[in-house]
């Protein structure tokens, strides 16, 4: 009998990812290149050495048609109870008494990654809510202002496929499928004058762009940057040095940048 070929594992991919190669495929792949936590070894981009930059990342739109953006305080209902918080995070908002937090028994085993084992998946939203009707939804906390219109001018669409993903990643945690996901803006800066959210719609056009958008990052073997002033100067591997194709530096340098040690795609 033939032996089977064993089936490659899936490329391990976040919500994070998801967002850095919307914004440009070759800072995904820097940031992979950095070391891991406990020493985990760096991986080395697969980028070619001679890449085109791109005019902007291949990844398309996720759908943000339904998506609604509200201005002033998130919406909760005196029943709503608060059933996961990742405690991994700092700066999150207080919006539930004591009394009112009930974490879900699914995270009681003291692990904040959830984990989508059919599509090789992984994250953690800040907070889950539960409604009195059984309902939950994923809220990802952002402390700038709220973005109004969702379109590229805002630079905030990435923001939605965070949601997307989020909204996955509750189903598969808790087995009861969101309706929509939250991306609670706090407004630090401004003090909270101009706080709000926004109401991502889940449902299967939804999720089925999630299968495609991490279907076509795992097929891309590429990964070419695609530079631009607005995403360079808050690009992290650039500000440390890393890339030699930004269109724009930060202008605040870390204090730990290094020299361009990345030629276009290799250590």
């Amino acid at each position: 009998m033939q032996a089977l070929t064993p089936v490659p594992a899936l490329e391990h991919l976040t919500p994070h990812d998801l967002v850095t190669y919307y914004r440009c495929p070759y800072e995904m792949e820097l940031q992979h290149a950095r070391p891991g936590p406990h020493g985990a070894p760096a991986r080395i981009p697969m980028t070619p050495t001679e890449v085109v930059p791109l005019h902007r990342s291949p990844l398309f739109d996720p759908p943000t048609s339904r998506a609604r953006a509200i201005e002033g305080r998130l919406d909760l209902a005196p029943s709503d109870t608060l059933i996961y918080l990742d405690e991994r995070e700092d700066g999150l908002p207080v919006l539930f008494p004591p009394e009112r937090v009930r974490i879900d028994p699914a995270f009681h085993g003291g692990e904040p990654t959830l984990h989508d084992a059919e599509l090789g998946f992984s994250g953690r939203p800040d907070l889950i809510v539960r409604r009195a009707d059984g309902s939950v939804y994923p809220i990802e906390y952002k402390s700038t202002h709220l973005f109004l219109g969702l379109h590229e001018a805002h630079g905030r669409s990435f923001d939605v496929l965070q949601a997307i993903a989020e909204c996955r990643l509750t189903h598969q945690a808790l087995g009861v499928r969101p309706t929509h996901g939250v991306i609670l803006y706090g407004d630090v800066a401004g003090d909270g004058a101009h706080e709000g959210w926004v109401e991502v719609p889940y449902g299967d056009a939804e999720e089925r762009w999630l299968r495609v958008a991490l279907g076509q990052i795992r097929a891309d073997r590429t990964r070419a940057p695609a530079p631009s002033e607005r995403h360079c100067s808050g690009c992290e591997p650039n500000a440390l040095g890393l890339c030699r194709y930004a269109a724009a530096r930060p202008d605040h340098p870390s204090p730990h940048r290094a020299p361009l040690l990345l030629a276009a795609g290799g250590v």
